[in-house]
């Protein structure tokens, strides 16, 4: 601009002749001018001055750091499959990534207090697959951090969130920023100080939730890749001070891989900095930090002193651990944790460690299957990476020097591994190619495109079913693989739905089963898969050779990648409830509330099915009015509050069953609540079995003591503000997935409360997180009048099961009843003949019927399907008469349900022997029945 100006002056200056008689004039002009263009001059640098003072302090527009409130949702929300943020929670984006953190008020994944980063993504993408980094103290999950405020700024350059929580004198402020220099990273920094006396603090972390392995989980060592674990982790054993120890490995990179079926994420969360400073001086002294990850999370610690004994980058053993007695945050010092959380746009480990790794050299390869997974190791074992190719089989990612092991892993059970070195990078040339990795030819199976139903293929040579939907990223903890939410050992089909591709599948000879559900035959064929060839599965419709008229069929435990703790989407799994053949699906995300009917109608299967939209309300703090947690209880139909957190879930952490029952019922008054898995299965803990520890009591619910006694007697309790108590659900769910040993330990519960008058609807459901564990098996059948799945009235099938109209099964379908009173009535007078039909698929063994009065068995004797048997009954008092069938695991049965026994129970007939027109509930008789002294007998 001043070049511009400076040659119009000197072009003007020597126009002007020195001879003219315009002269004075001339000059005069000139000297107008002069002036004009001085002023002009001064404006234009004022204005430039003015432009660069706003550039340096207004912020950008892509720089967003703001509460989200009702106006500004739609612009001021993560989405994906687990964004939470609603109003009244805290948004914040740079313009290519965004996040979200919770209000304080809003409770998280784990404690009764929020104010902890919830949802982060591509801006505009729609792929949050991130649960939840929640702060924790003391290396305990009891030890919330108390978040009091969420505070946002913006510059020119960033913007940012900031948390304060107190917590036993100590202040923690937690600052979440997004920058246009970096604009893939959200920066975390923490810095605890103590500002008043206290109890100690010995260790500040988190906890970066990861649920049923949805999000699998490398782990990196920057500062010693040859220590690095990668996808495997050792084993944890909490019984087990040793197995604990053995479990703390050092990492300073902890990667997430997004779950095959969504838009691609990554996240990497990098700790960069782990100080103790001082208000006396400028150095800072490294603290030592170390992880320890699970299946469902991975714990990050810090430790808030120096240690005596050992190095910071080693992690702690007993000697170590014996310190943290005498640690705490001293006055005047400051414990120090910086973190960056790059997000990657693959759902691999490449696309973060790109980013870590950014001055490192590229290396290019390539493999002849695109479909593959490449893992790349030091030649001393250590991992480094892992990377998806693109379409055509490319790839290229960074890595630092080192002599490396690139190993290519498919479908097939095929892998493949080449060696090479990464030297330092230099100017003067390109580094060689990776060796081409060669992983050879599969075989494929075209699949029938109009078929509905489940299919097994059995390998012929004995090996077992073929699986499929392996990511081949390996993660394990110790020997246990975790399975991706998409890896099962059959496919699923549903006609009119998504076109299905060609099947991966090792060469051989398989026997193929074909099964829908339980009203519809199985078939079986044989194919022969050769390498490099697609073989063409042929299989008619499967056509339903048993009517249930007057019942529906529904599972009423449902969840998809929509939950926290499942990657399966919601389309994989409404095509696996359409092939099972159940025809009403109760949607229950863990706290969150989601319409499942848009994603059916989306499928094309509005004929096969009925959506009803439900919760899981989840507890797992230990904590509050619920020192031992609450359990999970199932809540249907509820709605959808929109723009809401969590779409509207109730709160349960740390609060009592009966505040969330009051809660939810007093919001939906016609809901049905269901206590979940209130036993827990022989393998697995009692967190989530409410009846293992009852909230508060500490102790286990005791079947063969009466209720005003304790520990029993805290379900009884009232609740001074609303009456309710912690007993006051309306089902029970008798049924989890396959484990008849949980069911009769339930079942011992339920007997119990039956005999002194607290009876609860029994169901049976999948609780189905991952396409493994079958959805609609065990399902609940439900007398309805009207049972036209077109036409199906919800409100009836609620009131239904609120009378206990309806019995349970793995296969095997009931028509009960006493005289002419059905499962659930109340029959009238002192004898009665007890008619069961049971009826099954021939794929379906049945061989044995069993009847309960008052919970003692009474009868057992063999029936086929297709048998009837009759037991005439007399009843000295009031009683409940319960039926149940069971077969022997064998057959395509076996082979199509791995794990699970023909089975099916039914709630009960009610018995007025003294024609008072109600049930007298019977009490205890003087020697109790062994399935309650008992429960893990079979009987």
């Amino acid at each position: 601009m001043l070049a511009k100006i400076r040659r119009l002056i000197n072009v003007q200056t020597e126009n002007a002749s020195v001879n003219s008689p315009m002269k004075p004039l001339t000059t005069l002009m000139l000297g107008l001018s002069l002036l004009l263009l001085l002023g002009l001059l001064v404006m234009i640098l004022a204005l430039l001055a003015a432009s660069s003072a706003r550039a340096d302090d207004e912020p950008s527009p892509s720089l967003v750091a703001a509460r989200i409130t009702a106006e500004n949702f739609a612009t001021h929300h993560v989405g994906g499959p687990d964004a939470d943020a609603g109003i009244d929670d805290w948004f914040l984006s740079n313009g290519t990534i965004c996040a979200a953190v919770s209000d304080p008020e809003h409770e998280s994944a784990i404690t009764p207090r929020g104010g902890v980063l919830i949802d982060l993504g591509h801006c505009g993408a729609s792929d949050d697959q991130f649960a939840v980094l929640q702060p924790m103290l003391n290396l305990s999950q009891s030890q919330v951090v108390p978040v009091t405020s969420v505070e946002s700024g913006s510059d020119a350059k960033t913007a940012w969130l900031r948390t304060r929580a107190f917590f036993s004198g100590i202040e923690i402020q937690t600052t979440y920023t997004l920058s246009l220099a970096t604009p893939t990273a959200l920066g975390v920094s923490v810095r605890a100080r103590r500002i008043t006396e206290g109890g100690a603090l010995y260790s500040v972390g988190a906890i970066l939730l990861h649920p049923s392995g949805q999000t699998p989980v490398f782990s990196l060592l920057r500062s010693d890749l040859s220590r690095s674990v990668g996808f495997r982790y050792p084993s944890t054993d909490r019984r087990s001070f040793q197995s604990l120890l053995a479990g703390l490995i050092s990492s300073d990179l902890t990667v997430l891989v997004g779950a095959d079926g969504y838009s691609p994420i990554s996240y990497g969360l990098a700790r960069n900095a782990s100080m103790l400073g001082s208000e006396s001086s400028e150095t800072q002294t490294p603290l030592a930090s170390f992880s320890v990850s699970g299946k469902d999370f991975t714990a990050l610690n810090t430790l808030t002193s120096p240690l005596w004994f050992g190095e910071t980058n080693q992690p702690p053993g007993l000697l170590q651990l014996g310190q943290l007695p005498f640690m705490d945050v001293e006055p005047k010092t400051e414990v120090i944790e910086e973190f960056q959380i790059w997000v990657g746009d693959r759902a691999d480990v490449a696309s973060v460690t790109d980013q870590i790794f950014s001055q490192s050299q590229i290396r290019r390869g390539q493999v002849d299957d695109a479909a593959a997974r490449i893992h790349l190791r030091l030649k001393s074992g250590a991992p480094v990476s892992q990377i998806r190719p693109g379409p055509d089989g490319r790839y290229a990612l960074r890595l630092p020097p080192g002599n490396y092991i690139a190993q290519a892993r498919a479908d097939g059970n095929r892998q493949v591994e080449v060696e090479f070195d990464v030297s330092i990078p230099t100017q003067d040339a390109d580094p060689p190619p990776i060796p081409p990795l060669i992983l050879g030819t599969t075989g494929h199976v075209a699949l029938p495109t109009n078929f509905t139903g489940r299919i097994v293929f059995q390998n012929e040579d004995g090996s077992g079913p073929a699986t499929f939907g392996n990511n081949y990223l390996g993660f394990a903890i110790g020997e246990t693989r975790v399975l991706s939410g998409l890896e099962a050992p059959f496919v699923n089909l549903a006609a009119g739905s998504k076109h299905p591709e060609p099947l991966s599948i090792t060469p051989g000879r398989y026997r193929v089963l074909a099964v829908r559900g339980p009203e519809y035959e199985a078939h079986t064929t044989s194919i022969e898969v050769r390498a490099g060839e697609t073989a063409v599965l042929e299989l008619p419709p499967l056509q339903r050779i048993l009517e249930t008229p007057g019942w529906i069929s529904a599972d009423f435990h449902v969840h998809s990648g929509e939950s926290f703790d499942s990657s399966v989407p919601q389309t994989d799994q409404i095509i696996a409830f359409a092939a099972s053949g159940a025809e009403v699906l109760v949607a229950t995300e863990h706290d969150r509330i989601m319409d499942p009917k848009p994603a059916i109608q989306a499928s094309g299967l509005t004929d096969e099915m009925r959506g009803i939209v439900g919760v899981e309300i989840t507890s797992s703090y230990e904590g509050g009015d619920s020192p031992f947690a609450s359990g999970h209880l199932n809540a249907f139909p509820v709605e959808v509050t929109e723009m809401a957190y969590r779409g509207g879930a109730p709160n349960i952490e740390g609060r009592r069953v009966r505040d969330a029952i009051f809660d939810v019922q007093s919001q939906f008054p016609a809901v049905f609540v269901q206590m979940n898995h209130p036993r827990p299965a022989p393998i697995e803990g009692e967190g989530d079995a409410y009846f293992e520890h009852l909230g508060v009591a500490g102790k286990p619910f005791d079947p063969t003591l009466s209720l005003d006694k304790f520990p029993n007697s805290v379900l009884v309790e009232q609740a001074p503000s609303h009456g309710r108590r912690d007993l006051d659900y309306h089902g029970v769910e008798l049924l989890n997935g396959q484990d008849l040993t949980r069911y009769r330990r339930t079942r011992a519960d339920w007997f119990s409360l039956l005999l002194q008058g607290e009876g609860r609807v029994a169901t049976a459901n999948s609780d189905s997180h991952q396409l493994s564990r079958v959805v609609g098996m065990p399902r609940t059948y439900v007398a309805v009048e009207n049972d036209t799945l077109s036409t199906l009235d919800e409100a009836a099938l609620i009131i239904a099961l609120h009378k206990g109209r309806a019995y349970g099964t793995t296969g095997p379908l009931l028509r009960v009843r006493l005289d002419e009173t059905e499962i659930g009535a109340l029959h009238s007078g002192e004898s009665g003949i007890l008619m069961v039909e049971v009826m099954a698929a021939p794929w379906i063994p049945v061989s044995r019927w069993r009847v309960y009065v008052n919970g003692e068995r009474v009868h057992d004797a063999p029936i086929e399907a297709g048998g009837r048997g009759e037991l005439p009954l007399a009843f000295a008092k009031d009683a409940f008469v319960t039926v149940e069938i069971e077969g022997p695991q064998e057959g395509i049965y076996a082979e199509v349900l791995p794990g699970f026994t023909p089975f099916a129970f039914t709630n009960p007939i009610f018995v007025d022997a003294d024609r008072n027109g109600k049930f007298d509930p019977p009490g205890f008789p003087a020697q109790l029945p062994t399935t309650l002294t008992h429960p893990d007998r079979v009987q």
